[in-house]
């Protein structure tokens, strides 16, 4: 099972918002997922394969193995969308 972490600053605002909004996009597409909010604090890379993360944070994991997505507008879903499913096909390579 795929295990996405969304992360935010303190793991309560931005990255409950983005915990949401992949589990509506995961459910819609019938992609089975555990998504999980944190802070940036409390984050280990390791335990995901995908992070969702604002693209101030995003540059923290340039050196990890899992894939991040940078989201600039964290109320365009319709982007959240297309980088996830694409971050998900690349995976399945």
């Amino acid at each position: 099972m795929l295990k996405i972490l969304t992360v935010c600053g303190a793991g309560v605002g931005s990255s409950m918002m983005l915990k949401v909004f992949a589990q509506q996009i995961l459910s819609k597409e019938n992609i089975e997922a555990r998504v999980d909010a944190t802070d940036i604090g409390s984050i280990n890379p390791q335990d995901a394969d995908i992070i969702i993360t604002t693209t101030d944070f995003a540059n923290l994991f340039r050196n990890t193995t899992c894939q991040v997505l940078p989201i600039d507008n964290l109320t365009d879903k319709e982007n959240l969308r297309n980088q996830l499913l694409k971050c998900i096909e690349e995976l399945q390579k």
